[in-house]
């Protein structure tokens, strides 16, 4: 009776976590094939048009931080880090302000890499 029990919890710890990264890899994917039809350029650049554009929302800009990150591209680091002042006393409402905790997760990532940024290897063939 233990060893199914202990069976059947990591078969859903194991679901959980595939049914994350599918959810997350198809938010990137969206927001990439989004800003790639507005701006007529690859993922990355795309995403950092709609972070230096006035006409785009916060939350939009923020959105495009959060992709950034997810995809831990080096050619994003420098445009990141240059909406990053460091200020950041609690995680901000994303509707508001560009978000500074976003930000540092995102400009970590560019650095260091994340767990999913392999997922995204293949992003030149989205469509």
């Amino acid at each position: 009776m233990g060893i199914i029990f202990v069976l059947i919890v990591v078969f859903l710890i194991t679901g959980g976590i595939v049914v994350s990264f599918v959810r997350i890899y198809t938010e990137v994917k969206i927001t990439c094939l989004k800003a790639q039809k507005e701006y007529k350029t690859d993922c990355v650049g795309s995403l950092i048009q709609i972070l230096e554009s006035d006409q785009t929302t916060m939350r939009e800009r923020n959105t495009a931080i959060w992709a950034l990150g997810q995809l831990a591209d080096k050619q994003a680091l420098s445009v990141l880090q240059r909406y990053y002042t460091g200020n950041r006393s609690s995680r901000e409402p994303l509707d508001i302000t560009i978000s500074q905790y976003e930000l540092n997760k995102a400009i970590g990532w560019c650095l260091n890499g994340n767990i999913m940024s392999w997922m995204y290897r293949n992003r030149d063939v989205w469509r």
